[in-house]
């Protein structure tokens, strides 16, 4: 049985992440650490953690634990981040990791020289329509001929919660398009624009591969409305994606529709499973346990920051 800390009991961590992880039957929430004094006792009075503290730094010190489930907002990550790797902890972490790049650099080569790992909850890659679609393309070969994948909110006006639509939010996406490809790229036409806003909320790219795959980003702040969808192409067939809730396979001119919760099996209210919250965990705790690469891990991630930093381009 893993034993488990938690750092941070935000509405991120609340609301996905400790339901998740409670779920799993080879981990054992057992430390939580959290500043805000209401916050604490929501979470200690629901899962009952027998160790309770407002210093992270205390947390490590008192308490043998197996991993860390370091959840806070992308400008707060760096410092607690790089003391449970120090100390030797296997973490995980939200998106995006860390407030930019260079603090993403700094927490992989933390976790490169403690050998340990820092999984990333890029959640999108775990999601059932995804793994379908996935599927389905490597049954017809392998190969990806196009992919695309698009966010969109309507977040008008001034923000200063985030640090950039596209490493907060975007980002999202341009990891699954990299992950549903399978490749690096090789060539990326970036556009960034301001729309109804003071600062870029627009972002559109075409990515070139090096396995030949052509993939477009769309992410928008100034639309409409919540829009998350993706489509993977390879031979002879085309999937695309509702996230989380759907998938439409064209497949040698047959059209076959799921739900994502019919993919997996499991009951449509079992969200946290189809939209790949859960599987996330899941795979974090077993890949801890038998000391295997997460798919999502930082050594893997700091290409999807790489390529974040090529579509954002020069922000002066």
């Amino acid at each position: 049985m893993l034993k488990a800390g938690f750092i941070g009991a935000g509405g991120r961590s609340q609301g996905a992440h400790y339901p998740c992880v409670e779920r799993l039957d080879n981990v054992e929430m057992v430390a939580v650490c959290e500043l805000d004094q209401e916050r604490l006792g929501q979470v200690v009075d629901k899962y009952k953690f027998p160790h309770v503290f407002t210093d992270h730094r205390e947390m490590l010190d008192k308490v043998d634990l197996d991993i860390i489930y370091c959840i806070m907002h992308e400008k707060w990550i760096r410092q607690p981040a790089l003391d449970c790797l120090n100390a030797g902890k296997d973490i995980f972490i939200e998106k995006p990791p860390g407030a930019n790049s260079d603090e993403t650099r700094e927490l992989l080569e933390a976790a490169i020289k403690s050998d340990v790992y820092a999984m990333v909850g890029y959640q999108r890659r775990y999601a059932a329509v995804v793994q379908e679609a996935m599927r389905r393309v490597a049954a017809k070969g392998g190969q990806v001929s196009l992919a695309t994948t698009t966010f969109n909110k309507q977040m008008l006006g001034e923000n200063t919660e985030y640090t950039t639509t596209l490493w907060n939010d975007v980002t999202h996406v341009v990891d699954l398009l990299r992950f549903m490809v399978g490749a690096e790229p090789i060539e990326v036409i970036p556009y960034q624009d301001v729309v109804g806003g003071a600062a870029r909320n627009c972002y559109t790219a075409m990515v070139r591969f090096e396995n030949n795959a052509t993939g477009v980003v769309f992410g928008n702040r100034a639309s409409g409305g919540r829009v998350l969808r993706a489509e993977l192409h390879g031979v002879g067939v085309g999937c695309y994606m509702k996230l989380p809730e759907e998938i439409e396979i064209n497949e040698d001119n047959h059209k076959e529709v799921m739900g994502g919760w019919e993919i997996d099996g499991v009951d449509v209210a079992d969200t946290p499973r189809y939209e790949g919250v859960l599987t996330m965990h899941e795979h974090f705790a077993k890949c801890v346990e038998k000391r295997q690469m997460p798919s999502s891990d930082l050594r893997d991630v700091i290409h999807t920051v790489a390529l974040v930093d090529e579509i954002e381009g020069d922000m002066e």
